[in-house]
């Protein structure tokens, strides 16, 4: 048995580009900017959890790039 790489490849990139609307990129643009409206609030009253705040800026960072890299996969595939 085998598995054509080619055919499903077009199948995933054909669902994947359908499905990413402008809703879920929003989605994570707010996410991203409440982690890092949260980072700040932490750190403006000198909160002793400097872990937290780091791993706000983090995540914010991955969510802008997640969102980066699906609206160019949505517009490279759709």
């Amino acid at each position: 048995m085998s598995i054509d790489l080619y055919a499903s490849w077009q199948k995933f990139a054909f669902l994947f580009g359908k499905y990413i609307t402008i809703w879920i990129l929003l989605t994570f643009l707010a996410s991203a900017a409440s982690l890092y409206q949260l980072a700040g609030v932490l750190e403006k009253h000198s909160s002793p959890r400097l872990k937290e705040i780091k791993l706000a800026r983090k995540t914010a960072v991955a969510y802008v790039g997640t969102a980066v890299a699906f609206w160019l996969f949505s517009f490279i595939f759709s």
